[in-house]
């Protein structure tokens, strides 16, 4: 069992009669004895109230520590997400565009073949215009001929 300080100003000697000591002296050791023993027990308790002040504050310290930790975990994952979300996003426009491109690569040459299209229907049109026109002039010179003949022929005639 442990003593406190008054268990040791309360400690009573037996005295012999012949060889004893001094009571006055033997209290006085006694008192002082308490008082560096009351000193070391505050102080021992002043020593556990910072350890446990400590031990909290490296509680507190680790929780943070593994908070960071977390975050940076979470931060790392995060961004490896945003990279793999960005080339998926990079790679679907690039199809996109790619998609985008053969279709008006499409519609390009579609033109051009309704182009050479019209072009060759207006070409035979023109060839056709030009042989109506061809038949159109003989017929007329023709007729022509036939007047100016007709015509001659009457002057002769009169």
């Amino acid at each position: 069992m442990r003593l406190s300080p008054s268990d040791v100003r309360q400690q009573q000697f037996g005295e012999k009669l012949f060889r004893g000591f001094d009571k006055d002296e033997v209290d006085r050791f006694l008192d002082q004895i308490a008082e560096d023993y009351e000193s070391v027990i505050k102080e021992n308790a002043l020593l556990k109230e910072q350890l446990t002040g400590y031990e909290e504050r490296a509680r507190s310290t680790a929780e943070l520590e593994k908070t960071l930790q977390d975050t940076l975990v979470t931060t790392q994952k995060l961004t490896e997400e945003m990279k793999t979300t960005a080339r998926r996003e990079a790679d679907v426009l690039m199809r996109e565009a790619q998609l985008a491109g053969e279709k008006s690569l499409e519609e390009a040459r579609a033109e051009e073949g309704r182009i050479l299209t019209e072009v060759r229907a207006l070409k035979r049109t023109r060839r056709q215009l030009v042989e109506d026109l061809r038949a159109m002039l003989e017929h007329y010179q023709r007729q022509l001929a036939g007047e100016v003949a007709e015509s001659a022929g009457d002057d002769g005639a009169r």
